[in-house]
């Protein structure tokens, strides 16, 4: 070989050498550009992830909140239910007193009718005048005069 293809190999050999460097070199620059910009996209992904933790935070304050809200408020619900289930208990006891009361108030009168001698009772009346009798022997009971 002679002399100059040598040196022309040689600067071949030195030109892709060189070329391989440069691509080499740019390679790394893009990988180390492409690192940095991931770096800082996890940062930013980061700061979003902070700021969203503070929402849920809050949020998870307002749920607590609301959910003691919702208990509170069942128990009172349920403290109102059973007062009022005890007081329609008493109301039934109530009424059946009062219905007992009526029904003894109601002989009490029939029997007095029946040895009163002011009173018919064997005259055959009415439906109308049944009704007629019996306000007037309420009015009399209440006024204390007997009808003659």
């Amino acid at each position: 070989m002679d002399s100059s293809t040598v040196i022309w190999v040689i600067v071949a050999i030195v030109v892709v050498v060189v070329v391989i460097a440069a691509a080499v070199a740019l390679s790394r620059r893009a990988s180390a550009r492409r690192t940095e910009h991931k770096r800082e996209r996890a940062g930013e992904l980061r700061e979003q992830a902070a700021a969203t933790q503070q929402g849920i935070r809050r949020h998870q304050a307002e749920v607590d909140t609301a959910d003691a809200r919702a208990r509170e408020m069942r128990a009172v619900a349920d403290r109102k239910l059973a007062e009022a289930k005890r007081l329609e208990s008493e109301l039934g006891d109530l009424k059946s007193t009062l219905h007992e009361h009526v029904q003894r108030r109601d002989e009490v009168i029939a029997e007095a009718d029946e040895i009163d001698p002011d009173i018919d009772t064997d005259a055959e009346s009415g439906p109308g005048d049944a009704a007629a009798a019996d306000d007037e022997r309420a009015e009399s009971r209440t006024s204390g005069e007997h009808r003659r």
